[in-house]
C-alpha cells in the first residue's frame, strides 16, 4: 500500500503558476514513460524544431530521451516537457542536410553533448507547436581525451594566431579549385583544434559569405557596409599539415549555402540556315481528365500509438508542418516519404496549420508563417510552467536508450 501510494505521488505534482490573464490554478503533471511512440516522434519533432531556429554553431543530433512529463489540459491541449539529451554534430546550421543525416562529432575529436529542456504543446486539432527551448552542452574534457588518445588533437581558441591562420591559407588553397569561392571570405571561425604528434597539424571549421570589395590579408571581407550581403554562403572545413611557412599539406572542403555569383557562358546557338524563320508550333488540345487538373487529396501522416493514461486527448494525430519552402528540404517530415526521397523529415506537408491560441516565444526563421483556419479566437488557452519540471522519473524506461555509441 506504502509503495502504490509513493507512486500516486510521484505520478501527480501539484504545482501553481500565474499567467498574463491566468488566475492560480492547480497543474498536475504526470509522468511518461520515455519509449511511448508519440513521445519519441516529438522529441524527434522538437530536435528538428531547434536546429531550425539556430543560426550559429552545429546541429543537435538526439541521443536519448532523459526524462517526461505530460500537462493535460483538455480542449487547450497537451504541454509536453521533454528532457533530451543531444550530441553535436558535423552539420553547421544552416547546411540543408537533416540532422539524422548529419555525422555525430566522435570522441576523437572532442565531442560536445548536453541536455535540451524542450516544451512542446499538441492541440487537439493535431499540430504540434515548438513553445520553448532551453539547452547547456560542453565538450570532453581533455584530460579524459588525452588519457585514452594522446595523439588526438585537442581544441584551440577560434581567435587564435594559429586559427586564423590556418583559416585563410586553406580557404586560399579552395579558391585556386573552385570557380565558385572567387569572391568569398572568412566570416567567423566556428572550431579549431591542434595536434602536435606525429605531425604537427591544425584543424580550423568556419563559414564563408561574399566580399564584393576583395578581402584582407586575414581572408575576411573588408569595407562592409550597411548594404553589404553578410548572409552566410557556405560552411568550410580543413587542415594544414607541416610548417605554414613551407609548403604545408592544405585539405579543404566547403559546403555552399546559397548559389555564387558565377558568369554562366551561354550555349552556341545552331545557324538555322535551313530552318524557316517562323515555324509553326504545335498546339495541344488540354488533356481532360489529366493528373495535373484534378485536385490531389493531401497526404496526411499515419496515426501515432495511443498515449498512456490520462491523456485525454491522443497526441499521435498527423503532425502537419508549414508549407514547405521550395529553397530547402524541409527537416519536418516523416512518415509518408519513400525510400527515394533525400529528406528525412519528421512532417510531411498536409492542411496548412492553425495558429497557436496565443503568442509563442518559438519563431521560426525561415519557415514560412502558418495561417489560421478561421479568425474565431478560440476560448481555451494552454498553460505553461515558469519552471521545467524535474525529478527522476518512475518508469524503467527512463532515461531511454542511447542512439549513439560514446566513450
Amino acid at each position: 500500500m506504502d509503495k502504490l501510494l509513493h507512486l500516486i505521488s510521484l505520478s501527480i505534482h501539484i504545482l501553481c503558476v500565474c499567467g498574463e490573464g491566468v488566475v492560480l490554478m492547480p497543474v498536475e503533471l504526470a509522468p511518461i514513460p520515455c519509449n511511448d511512440k508519440a513521445v519519441e516522434k516529438l522529441s524527434r519533432l522538437a530536435v528538428t524544431y531547434i536546429n531550425e531556429d539556430r543560426s550559429e554553431g552545429y546541429k543537435f543530433a538526439l541521443n536519448r530521451i532523459a526524462n517526461v512529463h505530460l500537462h493535460a489540459q483538455g480542449p487547450a491541449g497537451n504541454v509536453y516537457y521533454l528532457d533530451l539529451e543531444v550530441l553535436e554534430t558535423k552539420c553547421h546550421t544552416g547546411s540543408k542536410k537533416p540532422w539524422k543525416r548529419c555525422d555525430v562529432r566522435p570522441f576523437m575529436e572532442t565531442q560536445i553533448s548536453g541536455n535540451c529542456n524542450t516544451t512542446i504543446l499538441h492541440t487537439p486539432e493535431g499540430y504540434s507547436y515548438l513553445y520553448s527551448y532551453d539547452c547547456a552542452l560542453v565538450p570532453d574534457s581533455p584530460e579524459k581525451l588525452q588519457q585514452i588518445c594522446p595523439t588526438c588533437p585537442l581544441l584551440l581558441s577560434v581567435d587564435s594566431p594559429e586559427a586564423m591562420t590556418a583559416a585563410r591559407v586553406t580557404l586560399v588553397s579552395y579558391k585556386r579549385t573552385s570557380t565558385m569561392a572567387a569572391g568569398l571570405g572568412v566570416k567567423k571561425i566556428t572550431r579549431a583544434a591542434v595536434q602536435s604528434v606525429p605531425v604537427k597539424a591544425t584543424f580550423v571549421e568556419y563559414t564563408v559569405q561574399e566580399c564584393p570589395e576583395g578581402v584582407t590579408e586575414r581572408g575576411t571581407c573588408q569595407r562592409l557596409t550597411l548594404d553589404s550581403d553578410t548572409e552566410t554562403a557556405g560552411f568550410c572545413t580543413g587542415s594544414v599539415h607541416g610548417d605554414t611557412n613551407t609548403d604545408p599539406d592544405v585539405q579543404t572542403s566547403c559546403e555552399m549555402f546559397k548559389v555564387q555569383n558565377v558568369d554562366v557562358l551561354r550555349p552556341v546557338q545552331p545557324q538555322g540556315h535551313d530552318l524557316p524563320e517562323n515555324p509553326a508550333i504545335p498546339t495541344f488540345p488540354p488533356v481532360i481528365g489529366g493528373p495535373g487538373n484534378d485536385p490531389q487529396p493531401v497526404p496526411s501522416d499515419p496515426p501515432f500509438p495511443t498515449a498512456v493514461h490520462p491523456v485525454p486527448v491522443d497526441p499521435s494525430v498527423a503532425v502537419n508542418p508549414a508549407v514547405p519552402l521550395s529553397s530547402s528540404s524541409s527537416e519536418s517530415a516523416e512518415g509518408l516519404l519513400t525510400e527515394a526521397s533525400d529528406s528525412s523529415s519528421e512532417e510531411i506537408g498536409g492542411p496548412v496549420a492553425l495558429r497557436p491560441p496565443f503568442n509563442f516565444r518559438y519563431q521560426r526563421r525561415d519557415r514560412e508563417k502558418r495561417q489560421a483556419l478561421n479568425n474565431t479566437s478560440p476560448s481555451h488557452h494552454p498553460v505553461f510552467l515558469s519552471d521545467f519540471p524535474s525529478g527522476p522519473s518512475p518508469f524503467r524506461s527512463c532515461p531511454g536508450p542511447a542512439r549513439y555509441t560514446t566513450v
